[in-house]
Formats: structure tokens, sequence, C-alpha cells
């Protein structure tokens, strides 16, 4: 069931070219060969869907697989919360919903055009989801980002009992990635933001999830407004205390989210993961899975290398540090393929304000896989934890987390200026020493 209409593949050449050698990947490895995708889609489901999710790694077998396989697992968890709806059992339904959700805006995710398909499963995603939202275990609410004549679709979650309340609710406003969705950024019970008192505004930013089939192409040069329209949003609503208002953004996100930060001052902190901070994103679109540049000429409305290209010229963190002056995380994975270490040091190392590096010694883009990453501090909690720190006024000074192969931390000040050594953990002599600081076990 080809997903996609056969001329699209040749607006890419690479990717034209490489199409058998993708499915011939993906066969061999599986449906995560290039990033854990399942196991992100999976994470903000329940428990007890999350296999089921993790269980189509036996199914998925080239690439146009993807669709189809998680459409019909996604109908059965649709059809399967209507029943449980109309038995009365809500909470149940409203799990099935969600998962239907996801699924659904995952079957989106090789779909390079807005096709009558990817439209349907649109529609399908909103609907579930806002099935989902009937039984949830707090409040949650569809809200528009205005952005020019158009507005951008989010969904504005707030803490158990505190819809209408007075005023003084932490908000993050929260971006995923380029391959990501607003329904996925918030777990379908039991959120990390939520419990810690957090309110959450997740949305689609130009050339993401909704925006995308409404047409809503993405701008590098276009992006800051979108900062100081979400603010205006949030700090509008009476449960939210406009001075406590954060930025998050996960791996495409987290240069959008610095875009965001740099041209609108009145976010109080600013925390960004899994680095995309490569100039014009050259290294993913030209030496990883061909499936990035065929997502982003969807996502920006091109139909060509060239167009593409001359697009994302300007795509680059330079000039943006030096306007952030609000608290400001980084996470990122040392062996991240997607983003060289040194532009992020370079990044950092402009930024004036209170800032943290927490990075993880050998990790991958997310660094969720490696020791580092698996025994030291869990990523998502540990954001969430920093956040919170910030909402509750907890002062930061600027500093370098290196986490080492044992999942041990090591906090040294950032100082004036600090820079990454390729092929060691910062210097290259800490190789040759006997102890914990090597970053080496």
């Amino acid at each position: 069931m080809p997903v996609n209409p056969h001329a699209l593949a040749h607006r890419d050449p690479r990717f034209a070219d490489q199409r058998w050698l993708l499915d011939l990947v993906i066969e061999l490895l599986g449906p995560e060969w290039d990033q854990d995708r399942l196991h992100y889609l999976s994470a903000p489901v329940s428990a007890d869907h999350k296999g089921a999710i993790l269980g189509l790694r036996n199914s998925i077998r080239k690439l146009d697989d993807f669709t189809r396989e998680m459409v019909r697992l996604a109908r059965h968890f649709e059809r399967r919360g209507d029943g449980k709806r109309r038995s009365g059992h809500a909470v149940s339904a409203g799990d099935d919903h969600f998962t239907a959700a996801i699924l659904y805006g995952g079957a989106q995710w090789p779909i390079f055009a807005n096709t009558e398909l990817n439209v349907v499963l649109e529609q399908k995603k909103t609907d579930c989801y806002s099935a989902y939202t009937e039984s949830a275990d707090h409040h949650v609410e569809p809200v528009e980002i205005p952005y020019g004549s158009r507005t951008l679709a989010g969904w504005l979650h707030l803490p158990a009992g505190t819809a209408g309340g007075p005023g003084d609710l932490p908000c993050v406003v929260m971006l995923s990635g380029m391959d990501g969705f607003k329904e996925m950024n918030v777990f379908a019970a039991a959120d990390r933001y939520l419990r810690r008192g957090m309110a959450v505004l997740s949305f689609d930013g130009p050339g993401q999830g909704t925006s995308l089939v409404r047409e809503i192409w993405y701008d590098p040069d276009d992006y800051g407004r979108v900062g100081t329209a979400a603010y205006a949003l949030v700090a509008d609503r009476p449960e939210i205390d406009p001075s406590r208002i954060m930025l998050c953004g996960v791996s495409q996100g987290s240069f959008w989210a610095t875009q965001m930060a740099a041209a609108e001052p009145r976010y109080s902190a600013c925390a960004v993961m899994f680095t995309c901070f490569d100039p014009g994103n050259v290294t993913m679109l030209t030496t990883h899975s061909p499936t990035f540049r065929q997502r982003f000429m969807y996502m920006t409305g091109t139909s060509s290398v060239a167009e593409l290209e001359a697009k994302l010229s300007s795509m680059t963190v330079a000039g943006l540090g030096e306007r952030i002056t609000m608290p400001y995380l980084v996470v990122m994975g040392e062996d991240d393929p997607l983003c060289d270490p040194a532009d992020t040091y370079d990044h950092l190392n402009k930024v004036p304000g209170p800032k943290e590096l927490l990075f993880y010694t050998g990790e991958h883009h997310a660094p969720v896989t490696r020791t580092s990453g698996r025994l030291g501090p869990a990523v998502f909690p540990a954001v969430a934890d920093w956040l919170a720190d910030r909402a509750a006024g907890a002062p930061l000074a600027s500093r370098h987390t290196t986490v080492d192969l044992l999942g041990r931390s090591h906090v040294e000040p950032w100082g004036d200026e600090r820079r990454y050594t390729y092929g060691a953990p910062l210097d290259p002599r800490t190789l040759f020493k006997d102890g914990p600081e090597t970053g080496l076990a």
C-alpha cells in the first residue's frame, strides 16, 4: 500500500536512489533503524497499551508498512474505546482513545504530502484525542494560537482541580520535534509536568502536526513571533502566573524553543533537549536517513532540494544565544549524530544568562539508551525537575554537568568559556587519569 505518489520520491534524488536500501534496512533492523520511534510513541500511553505499540516492530518491514500497521492498531483501540464508553467505563475508554490518537499521529509520519489519507488521519487523531479529554485525569481544552491570518492548534492542560483557579500556576509551553505532534507531549495520566503543579501548552508550530494539513509551512525566519503569540495566549489565562511561563523543546523543538526564547524575553526559563543546532541541518539532511529531507520538504512546502536548501540556509543559532537572558538548560548526548557538540558549546558560550549543559557521555540523539542515560539522571524527569525549580524561584549558577558511563554526575562551574574536544570527554588528558572524572568505565 504506497502512502505517497511515486512521483513524490523524485523531488529528492537521494531519497529516490536510496529507497530500495531504506526498505532493506527496515527489513533487517526493524522500524527503529533511525531513531527510537516506537519507544517515544509508546511513552505517553498507559502501561497497559505500551506493549501493543512496541509489538509493531514485528509487522513493520518496510517504509510503507508504518501507516497501514499503525492505522490498523489505532482503529482497534478506537473501536474498543467506543465500546467501553457505551458500557460506562469512561476511564478505560479514555486510555484506548488516547492510544488511538497517538497511533493515528504516528501513522502520518511517512506521508510527505497532504493526501486524502493524511487529511483523514489528522481528523481521526483529533477526534480520538477529543474523546480522551472527556475522561482525562485533568482539564484539557483545545486552543488556537494566532499566527498572522491563521492559527496554530494546541491543547492546554491544567493540573487536576485548577481550572478557573487564582492565577498562580506556572506553565510550560511545549514543542516536540519534526516528526512529533502536540498530542504526544503530555502523558495520558500522571504526567511528569502536571504532577509537579505546572500547566502545559502543547502545540504544533508551523510545519508540524496539524499545521501541515492546514498548509502552514515552516519558515526559519518567521518563528520568533510564535513565541510571543504563545506567551500572550497563556498569560491571558486566569489560572496562569504570567511571570512563570517557561519554554521546553525536544529535538528539532530545541531550535524552535531557542528561537522563541531569543524573541520573547518574558519567558522565565527555557529547557531544550536532544539539540538540533547544526547550521542549516546539513548533517541531518545529507548523511542520515533520506526520510529527513523528504520530511523537511513537506514541512517547508518546497518541491526541490535547491529550494529547500535556500529556505534552510538561515536556520542557525548564530545570534540567538546573545539574546537569551532567562535560565537556560540544554541536554545533549555526546555522540548525537545530528548535532556536533562543538556547535552546542559555541552557542552556550554566547548565552549571557544563567545556563546549564547536561551532557551524557557516549549517548545518542535521545540520551536514553546507553549506560550514562540509563543509569544517570533520567532525562525527562530531570528536565521536569529543573523547570519546577525555576518555577519555584530556585537560583541557577551557570554550570556544566557531565554524566559518565556509570551514571555519575560531575558538576563544574561553566566559567568564561568551555569547549568540546573530539574523541575525549572534554579534555584528552582525562583519558589517562585514574578516577571517576574520566567519564570512562
